[in-house]
């Protein structure tokens, strides 16, 4: 899962300082260079600024429109003789205005992300988080529910396994920094003995002292839910190298 912040850039930007500049060279030409057609440029101008902009902002219902529409433009700059050249810049400048038109558009609709991620899914309150997280935790199988990740800002809590067969527990205030990574250890366990645990079509090899019962990791995670930027686990969590590389929802 990768946790992507709302940018502030403003693309748009750009487009329109760009239309600007071809405008303004545009209406330049018109004003020092002497003509006798003066409202006939600027009636063109006009008709191809919105022309362009509205082309290139809703675009054409059918792909081959678009070749008709640019055949059409040639025909129209070349028809204008000597105002051929208002039609044109104020076209190219249209089509920039549709292009920030377009961006200033999509920046509106795009919603800030969740602050809680529940296997891919947003929840926007920590009850709706706990509630999907501990369903989804019960739900999994080790088959084609064999993973469960939790999510808020950068920490995050990973679940591996399945109900019956055994559960891998991980958990990470910064889930950027490999190293603060932790493993939760069954209490009391020193046994060397490994079990396989299956998550959906890979298998690991774990130690059994890092194997859960649901009960435990249902405790992990509500503490999760209650702090889930501390990096204080706790004794019942190591970290190390071990950590690291037993997280079998590492991707």
């Amino acid at each position: 899962m990768v946790i992507v912040a709302e940018s502030r850039r403003r693309p748009w930007k750009g487009s329109l300082i760009f239309s600007g500049v071809v405008l303004l060279a545009t209406i330049s030409v018109m004003v020092f260079v002497p003509n006798e057609q003066l409202a006939l440029e600027i009636s063109v101008l006009l008709a191809g600024l919105a022309v362009g902009t509205l082309f290139l902002r809703f675009g054409v219902p059918r792909p081959w429109m678009g070749s008709i529409v640019l055949i059409l433009f040639v025909v129209v700059w070349f028809a204008l003789g000597a105002a051929g050249y208002a039609w044109f810049g104020g076209f190219l400048a249209g089509t920039y205005v549709g292009v920030a038109w377009g961006r200033a558009s999509k920046n509106r609709t795009v919603k800030p992300a969740a602050p809680w991620t529940v296997d891919e899914q947003g929840f926007g309150t920590m009850a709706e988080a706990r509630r999907a997280a501990g369903e989804a935790l019960h739900a999994l199988d080790g088959k084609k529910r064999g993973r469960l990740f939790v999510a808020h800002g950068a920490a995050r809590f990973e679940v591996a396994g399945g109900v019956g067969l055994g559960l891998v527990c991980h958990r990470s205030a910064n889930a950027a920094d490999e190293g603060s990574w932790a493993v939760m250890v069954r209490p009391g366990q020193v046994s060397d003995e490994s079990v396989e645990i299956q998550m959906g079509k890979t298998k690991g090899l774990m130690p059994l002292r890092l194997v859960h019962d649901p009960a435990p990791v249902e405790a992990a995670l509500a503490d999760f839910f209650e702090s889930p930027r501390s990096s204080s686990y706790g004794p019942e969590w190591m970290t190390g190298p071990e950590a690291e590389a037993t997280r079998l929802t590492a991707s």
